[in-house]
């Protein structure tokens, strides 16, 4: 799965060690983009898209500087060349998710439709009574109904995780990098979706608690935001950091 030096228990504790610090040191773009953040959602939907995305490219972009040296501003708050390329490399990789899940779309929905017309000749596309009434006779088929979304999912997880390295990779090569940091992760996905898991599954749980709170506000909006730019996101740069420096010299040698 990697090396040692790379491993899942290695690269967690790297990134989870690092938080305090990060936190303190990036405070300012940090806070910054939690205030983006809490304001996204309120907004418009597509104005609540640009306010979460630049929220993300602020937040990453100091917490990568900061990883590799980089000139900082204040407390990580400033917007550069660094979090220009970022920007361009996250509006890449959504481009190219955004194809291959319309993609995805296209081949569930064709099974879907071969499943039903088997399942019932006389089906009818046009209604929903008439797709409920395929899939309902289409016995053990109807499996293949559940498997394919499930399947397209692990497809885009498995994606995203492939183009992780794309940011440090960015920020340290002071370019845009996308498919040329796919190499970076080859073979190591798992690794990856085990350090990700682990670090998601407090904001997770967190999320289910504060859902059965009443009234869904700001507050807890900001609770949550407060949880992912000041908990997750450093864990989960601060690991990528130390996993890219890694794979960059595994693939190196």
């Amino acid at each position: 799965m990697a090396d040692g030096s790379a491993g899942v228990g290695a690269t967690l504790r790297a990134g989870l060690s690092d938080v305090a610090s990060a936190a303190r040191d990036c405070w300012g773009a940090l806070a910054f983009a939690v205030v983006l953040s809490v304001m996204a959602s309120v907004l418009p939907p597509g104005a609540r898209f640009v306010a979460a995305l630049l929220a993300g490219v602020i937040a990453q972009g100091a917490l990568l500087r900061r990883a590799f040296g980089r000139q900082a501003g204040f407390k990580g708050l400033r917007w550069g060349r660094d979090e220009w390329r970022l920007l361009a490399a996250q509006l890449m990789i959504l481009a190219l998710m955004l194809l291959i899940g319309a993609i995805l779309m296209v081949v569930v929905g064709g099974v879907a439709l071969g499943v039903a017309r088997t399942a019932a000749p006389g089906f009818d596309p046009g209604t929903i009574n008439g797709w409920k009434a395929a899939f309902a006779s289409a016995g053990p088929a109807g499996f293949v109904l559940t498997l394919a979304p499930l399947a397209s999912l692990a497809i885009l997880i498995w994606l995203g995780l492939r183009l992780s390295l794309s940011a440090p990779a960015t920020v340290e090569q002071s370019g845009v990098r996308v498919l040329s940091a796919f190499p970076l992760t080859k073979g190591r996905v798992p690794a990856l979706f085990l350090i990700g898991l682990a670090i998601a599954v407090p904001v997770a749980l967190l999320s289910a608690v504060l859902s059965l709170a009443q009234g869904q506000g700001p507050a807890v909006a900001a609770v949550l935001a407060v949880c992912t730019y000041f908990y997750a996101m450093p864990a989960w740069t601060g690991s990528l950091a130390h996993f890219y420096r890694h794979s960059a010299v595994s693939q190196d040698a």
